[in-house]
């Protein structure tokens, strides 16, 4: 017999046995094995996509718990407290879980809900999630949500949206979910709305055919741009031609930077008051500069490495759009390509001069082959060149990649170079870095040439922090014929590095620049030592070295030498005679004195003794 609701506690009911209760609330019921419903939502979501599925069950749920609300309301009740409290006996009831806490119910100071925290336990979705095996990356439990979200706000006449926060196909021992009234959520849920919205197959297929009308727009504009880059990339334009169309295409400024950030072509419009090196990216990505400006990013690769970055700009929170993101990484790749073929101009530029270079050193060429080939090397045979000599320090632990990263120095170095229109050969010989430079292009910077070596200096610092610079700089010659001259110039003036200066002029050497010119070092070194070593083991203050060095400076000339020193003859007699014993040479003795002279020259240029 049917019980009259009207009269009814709704807590009664629920003291009935199970199968009275649905007899109570549901005229006829039927089941649907949890098993069939599984295979159910893998059929939708291989057909209709996981978020639309979601969606489907999300809807489900809130009809069943908008259903069940109805008829608890038909019920005597004393308050909406004791509806609520209600809603998870009807989980339990239709087998949904084994059970429901509510962990926290609050009210505001008008007696509405503000949020309720639930735990649900043994949710058969999660339950049959695990089942394949692999844990979820977010909350699977949609019925139960959807069920919640019906039941409460039709029970409570207001909308209420629940969000699981935990669930147990993720890991988490127990599901958890937040019961708040939709306006309390913000726009935390602003995405989860649109699950619980009706949308007909026909409004999501015309939707669906929409947004696949706009993107086939997209393909026909950026093929069209792609068949221009094309066009550009064939009539050997370069980049500034491709930089010029996307402008024309797009009305975007657009500019391209190289491996260092360095603008090699831009467009209208450009104006950089940011460091892009602050902005690292492998991918296409826009980026927000400020509220007001914002930039599109994609780099250019080639041999596995980013060599530049194709970007456009954006003013007045403008964004890209899905066409622009086509564009540019059309365009990055048509440029990747340029960057490729002037790559392997260049390396094949830079290899014939490097051989030149290396051969006219190694006396392999005749003067007539060298004028030649200088001249078809655009460097002019009769032009006054100079010449750098780089050494750098030696990292132990990456011994095996020393040619690599000499080979990294000379592009760095080249950069530099091609950036202040410098005309120069670049090599590598015996571990150094060669740069042989037609003074002319030098000379048109019109700076110094300490000034011009100390900005190469900070070039290559800023690229190889590892690394301690000496360089050593030749004089001038007046024909490209005197290479061999420079090149011994500038080791020369190399051999007399110390850790307390890093740039060395041939020029600034004196007598000492004879024997730095002989190649085999070992011999330098048991020169000083055959004329100085007695004296350096038993002065170990310099005290005496310094005296004899001054006493040679100032012609062999106790009264000058006194005067300098601010000695008493006597005292000064008395220190030369110690040297003279020391030594075992007569102070008389020029030719033993003016090799101690020139000992004592190398020790000063070398910066062991500073007199």
């Amino acid at each position: 017999m049917k019980t009259d609701l009207g009269q009814a506690n709704i807590n009664d009911v629920f003291r009935l046995p199970k199968e009275k209760a649905l007899k109570v609330f549901y005229d006829r019921i039927i089941t649907i094995p949890i098993g069939a419903r599984t295979s159910l939502k893998k059929e939708l979501v291989s057909t209709i996509g996981e978020d639309r599925t979601k969606g489907v069950f999300i809807r489900y749920g809130w009809h069943c718990g908008e259903s069940d609300a109805k008829k608890v309301r038909s019920f005597q009740w004393k308050n909406e407290r004791e509806l609520i409290e209600n809603g998870p006996k009807f989980h339990m009831l239709h087998g949904y879980i084994d059970d429901v806490k509510i962990t926290d119910m609050q009210f505001d100071e008008k007696n509405q809900i503000k949020h309720i925290d639930v735990t649900w336990i043994n949710s058969f979705e999660a339950d049959e999630f695990l089942k394949d095996g692999m844990p979820s990356n977010k909350p699977i439990c949609h019925t139960l949500c959807g069920y919640a979200s019906g039941y409460l706000s039709t029970v409570l006449q207001k909308s209420i949206m629940v969000k699981e926060i935990e669930c147990s196909a993720m890991g988490y021992e127990e599901c958890k979910a937040i019961c708040m009234p939709i306006e309390n959520w913000g726009k935390e849920l602003e995405n989860e709305y649109s699950y619980y919205q009706s949308t007909s197959i026909i409004e999501e297929l015309d939707e669906v055919t929409a947004n696949l009308k706009i993107e086939r727009d997209y393909l026909k504009q950026a093929n069209v741009v792609q068949q221009k880059l094309t066009h550009e990339l064939l009539s050997k334009q370069g980049v500034q031609r491709i930089v010029d169309l996307l402008f024309e295409t797009t009305g975007l400024p657009t500019f391209i930077v190289n491996e260092y950030n360095k603008i090699i072509a831009k467009s209208k419009n450009v104006s950089i008051n940011f460091d892009l090196a602050k902005i690292n990216t492998r991918n296409t990505e826009f980026v927000s500069i400020s509220p007001e400006i914002g930039i599109l990013r994609t780099p250019i690769l080639f041999e596995r490495e980013v060599k530049g970055y194709c970007s456009f700009l954006y003013f007045a929170n403008n964004k890209p759009t899905d066409l622009e993101y086509m564009i540019i990484d059309k365009a990055s790749l048509t440029v990747s390509v340029i960057l490729l073929n002037e790559n392997i101009k260049i390396n094949t530029e830079q290899n014939v001069k490097r051989s030149f270079l290396n051969d006219v050193l190694e006396g392999r060429l005749e003067q007539k082959e060298i004028y030649k080939i200088a001249y078809y090397l655009n460097f002019a045979p009769d032009e006054s060149y100079w010449m750098l000599t780089l050494e750098r320090t030696t990292n132990q632990s990456e011994m095996n990649r020393e040619i690599e990263v000499n080979e990294k120095l000379i592009r760095h170095i080249n950069l530099f170079l091609k950036e202040r229109n410098i005309n120069a050969i670049v090599s590598q010989k015996l571990d150094k870095i060669i740069v042989l430079i037609e003074y002319s292009t030098f000379k048109s910077l019109c700076t110094e040439r300490q000034i011009f070596i100390n900005q190469l200096l900070k070039h290559c610092l800023r690229r190889f922090v590892k690394y301690a610079f000496y360089i050593g700089a030749s004089s001038v010659v007046e024909s490209i014929s005197q290479l061999t001259i420079l090149y011994n110039e500038s080791l020369a003036a190399l051999k007399a590095k110390n850790s307390k200066k890093h740039i060395y002029f041939f020029e600034d050497l004196e007598i000492e620049s004879v024997l730095f010119q002989i190649q085999d070092e070992i011999l330098i070194d048991r020169f000083v030592n055959q004329q100085l070593s007695r004296l350096l083991e038993v002065d170990k203050d310099f005290d005496l070295t310094k005296t004899l060095y001054a006493y040679i400076e100032n012609g062999i000339n106790l009264n000058n030498t006194a005067k300098v020193l601010s000695m008493s003859i006597s005292g000064l007699r008395y220190r030369m005679s110690k040297i003279s014993e020391i030594l075992n040479i007569d102070l008389d003795d020029t030719n033993r004195i003016f090799s101690i002279y020139m000992a004592l020259k190398i020790l000063k240029a070398q910066g062991k003794i500073d007199f």
